[in-house]
């Protein structure tokens, strides 16, 4: 009998690879995720091709230990979408030497003469052999343990930085779902750590099915990143156009860069160019009203004004204490607030009113409205009718 749970992981990451390889435009961290799902298919296609076609125990021996590429193809993949520009570094490769020692020991022993034979599991088993399934086994689970850690970190630091970059938030953006999938792969690591701790107790296999418990691990994170991963485009607007106008990004100039380090102070900006960069981000909010843009992002108002967004960021921070996301839509709330002043309906439709000036949800626009008026807009809404 062939296990259910390698046919349907398999099948479900070969095709979300097909998906990827045929997405356009394709970007860098979609290359990462088809390579991710194609590694994540690797093991599942041993146990089938052992259970199904009786292939060799040796094939099932180097496609399990695909799972040290786990974490580090997850850490890129993120990495790649919450830093701008290329994020693959040369010491990435670093990140797999693992793999590669593990896959060189095995051709070794593979290749030597007069190596011992196991005999393959019974039909229908699937879970460790006693040699071979994982090397290191404990290793495995050592890796996933820091790389989720080191993911959740990057997560964390990213779900920071959004407000100083966009004035609409979303799922795709925040990479929400990210956090589930990162909850599953500390669930699959603990798994691991679980079924390394029962290889060495007197606890017969029998008793816990490790094919039941780590295959539903595994196609429970393979059905949840796969499904996300497919519809998760870039995270920064100013790519996105960049890629769809084929352009690539200007480097910066490095006499420019040392230019400004010498006017900068440990504040980072220069005192007496913050009225004037001031005055300017607030003219162009005024005349342009670029804000009823829902992808209105600071690139963009980077490009309107001419101010590096670094000194954007700068200023509102440090000289506003606010953040791009809180600055425009404090514009956005005073302009609804404004035509429902001065509207003649009995009735404004508030949600209407809302996505015309620029907000993407009725859920943003109420904590919004209600955190810089200090009351939600149906309050404010009944107050002026009383007035009226």
């Amino acid at each position: 009998m062939v296990p259910a749970i390698p046919i349907i992981t398999l099948t479900i990451c070969i095709f979300s690879s097909f998906l990827i390889f045929t997405k356009r435009p394709r970007y860098g961290f979609d290359s990462i995720y088809a390579v991710f799902a194609i590694c994540l298919a690797f093991p599942h296609l041993g146990h089938l091709l052992l259970h199904r076609w009786d292939w060799d125990l040796e094939f099932l021996q180097f496609s399990t230990i695909f799972p040290y590429t786990y974490g580090p193809l997850l850490l890129i993949y993120i990495r790649n979408l919450t830093e701008e520009g290329n994020s693959f570094r040369k010491w990435d490769l670093l990140h797999f030497l693992p793999f590669v020692i593990l896959e060189m020991l095995f051709a070794v022993n593979f290749f030597k003469e007069g190596q011992e034979e196991f005999p393959p599991p019974p039909p229908g088993e699937w879970r460790r052999l006693e040699r071979g399934f994982h090397p290191v086994g404990a290793f495995l689970s050592l890796s996933m343990t820091v790389y989720s850690i080191w993911i959740f970190l990057i997560l964390d630091r990213h779900r920071k930085r959004l407000k100083d970059h966009f004035s609409n938030i979303d799922s795709i953006k925040d990479l929400r779902w990210m956090y589930w999938v990162l909850v599953l792969f500390m669930i699959s690591t603990c798994i691991h750590w679980f079924l390394e701790w029962m290889q060495i107790s007197d606890i017969p296999p029998e008793n816990y099915n490790p094919r039941i418990v780590r295959g539903a691990g595994v196609l429970a994170f393979s059905v949840f990143f796969c499904w996300f991963g497919v519809r998760q485009t870039v995270v920064y607007t100013h790519r996105e156009l960049d890629l769809f106008k084929g352009k690539k990004p200007e480097p910066e100039d490095p006499s420019d860069q040392d230019e400004d380090r010498k006017k900068y102070e440990k504040s980072g900006l220069r005192e007496d160019k913050i009225p004037e960069y001031l005055r300017k981000i607030r003219d162009y909010m005024k005349d342009h009203k670029p804000y009823k843009e829902s992808e209105f992002s600071i690139d963009t108002l980077s490009e309107g004004t001419g101010i590096p967004r670094f000194y954007i960021t700068q200023i509102l921070n440090e000289n506003l204490k606010t953040n791009f996301y809180n600055f425009v839509n404090e514009y956005r709330v005073k302009d609804v607030m404004t035509a429902l002043q001065s509207s003649s309906e009995e009735k404004p439709n508030i949600l209407r009113l809302a996505l015309e000036y620029g907000f993407n949800s009725k859920s943003t626009f109420n904590t919004s409205f209600k955190k810089i008026v200090g009351k939600t807009p149906s309050q404010f809404l009944e107050e002026i009718s009383e007035i009226a």
